[in-house]
């Protein structure tokens, strides 16, 4: 995984800082993904707008789809044509990730490594090792893995506008929508709980804040 040293290390500094204060690796986890999520919140606020503004165009690119059906050049000609004018960015949902996608790796490499103490743990699990809620024979049942999957599908849900008539590529997009939770879970599945921990709680929050913008647009429009 790629990884940027002085994140690493400023990741580090601040869960020790807030075990200092807490005294509770979970908890530091918690708060870092809400300090995270503050921080970014002005990205965030635009990326959620723009989701919306998308939702609210696609009868529009229903349109173009109906009109250009047999010319596929014609469709992504008309549809970038109709976001630029609307002062719209399919791709800046992207950015958010971007930039969180360091303190991921960060965290991922803190919990496999030293830099944690082998007993940390949170509620009935350590942060160290996935988050078995059950056991049966040899199959462990990891809880936060599935929330986060669950949460994704919810999120994407939010986020991906409906489309009636969608050409290839996006029905190629839906596809991916379903497909994307199911590639997290497998993949989040074996990793450290902790790493899982601030995944989910930043999830979650992304969807509060979808669901309060939403509100808010309804309310004001």
């Amino acid at each position: 995984m790629f990884r940027i040293k002085f994140v690493d290390n400023a990741v580090l500094a601040l869960l020790s800082y807030l075990v200092s204060i807490v005294g509770n690796y979970g908890l530091a986890i918690i708060i870092t993904t809400v300090i995270v999520k503050l921080a970014l919140l002005p990205l965030s606020i635009k990326q959620e707008k723009s989701m919306i503004r998308m939702k609210e165009l696609q009868p529009k690119v229903d349109e173009i789809n109906q009109k250009y059906k047999n010319d596929k050049a014609k469709i992504q000609e008309m549809t970038a044509e109709l976001y630029k004018k609307e002062q719209v960015n399919p791709l800046s949902g992207c950015l958010p990730l971007l930039i969180q996608l360091p303190i991921f790796v960060a965290l991922y490499y803190a919990f496999i490594g030293d830099a944690i103490p082998a007993n940390a743990s949170f509620l009935w699990f350590n942060l160290k090792s996935p988050d078995a809620l059950f056991t049966f024979n040899n199959f462990s049942f990891n809880f936060l893995p599935v929330v986060s999957a669950i949460l994704m599908i919810v999120q994407q849900k939010l986020m991906t506008p409906a489309s009636q008539n969608g050409n290839e590529m996006e029905k190629s997009m839906q596809t991916m929508m379903y497909f994307m939770p199911v590639m997290i879970l497998v993949l989040f599945y074996r990793m450290p709980s902790g790493v899982n921990l601030y995944y989910t709680v930043n999830t979650l929050l992304s969807i509060l804040l979808q669901l309060y913008i939403i509100k808010k647009v309804r309310k004001n429009g």
